[in-house]
């Protein structure tokens, strides 16, 4: 039996981005089927409900979709209100500003049925710049190296609720607490995750142009690297 996959979008302020995530949920090859999209609209002022409404009405969808929303500002919370309204037995979290390859729920399904209920999935920029290729390439590669558990990824539903979802009390890395979580668990139960390579979800590296001379780069290693050590975690900055 196909597991079902529910696709969690977070969104705050996300206009300009929003149409590229849903198209690519759209463009997914799994099986219609067992394929839901929520999108968390959490307290945005512009747009956003907006654009997900007109995506609606331009495209014919063959699943569920819907727009929830969370009126305190909080990714963490955005996200476990997605997991909440969910009937997936898997659940992918998509960041707003990402956009999935068309084969993703297919492959995450995949591991899924063979006994992996949480992995991590790589990421590549949303970016022909050369820097940010090699950049991505060096996190990626220090994930995988490293065994660490951040950014996007999918987990078992039913693994999601008993862990108490995302920490609403962080502002910054919520992922990465929350992965790591997972992860120790898996391993005192003698199970194990999968870092996803012939799948990916493309990200905007809106957070590093927006410094001058490359220097954003720089910012955000110093920043995740801080993250996983644990210093930062509770500063208001709400999004990506």
């Amino acid at each position: 039996m196909k597991p079902k996959i529910s696709v969690i979008i977070p969104a705050y302020n996300e206009e300009k981005y929003l149409a590229g995530a849903l198209h690519s949920v759209k463009n997914q090859t799994y099986d219609s089927d067992f394929l839901e999209l929520i999108v968390v609209n959490n307290a945005s002022t512009d747009r956003t409900a907006e654009v997900f409404f007109d995506f609606l009405a331009r495209n014919e969808l063959k699943f569920r979709a819907m727009l929830a929303e969370e009126k305190i500002l909080g990714v963490s919370r955005a996200k476990n209100r997605g997991a909440l309204l969910a009937s997936g037995d898997v659940l992918i979290f998509l960041d707003a500003d990402s956009q999935m390859s068309s084969n993703l729920a297919e492959v995450v399904a995949n591991y899924y049925l063979r006994g992996y209920r949480m992995g991590i999935i790589r990421l590549e920029p949303l970016s022909s710049d050369w820097l940010s290729h090699h950049f991505f390439r060096l996190i990626e590669f220090g994930k995988r190296t490293f065994r660490i558990a951040a950014q996007m990824g999918y987990c078992e539903r039913e693994l999601f609720l008993s862990e108490g979802g995302f920490n609403p009390a962080l502002r910054l890395s919520e992922d990465l607490e929350f992965f790591t979580r997972i992860k120790k668990r898996l391993w005192r139960e003698n199970q194990d995750f999968i870092y996803i390579r012939e799948a990916f979800i493309r990200t905007s590296t809106r957070r590093m142009d927006y410094f001058p001379l490359k220097s954003g780069y720089l910012f955000i290693f110093c920043q995740w690297f801080l993250s996983f050590i644990g210093l930062g975690r509770e500063r208001y900055r709400p999004y990506r």
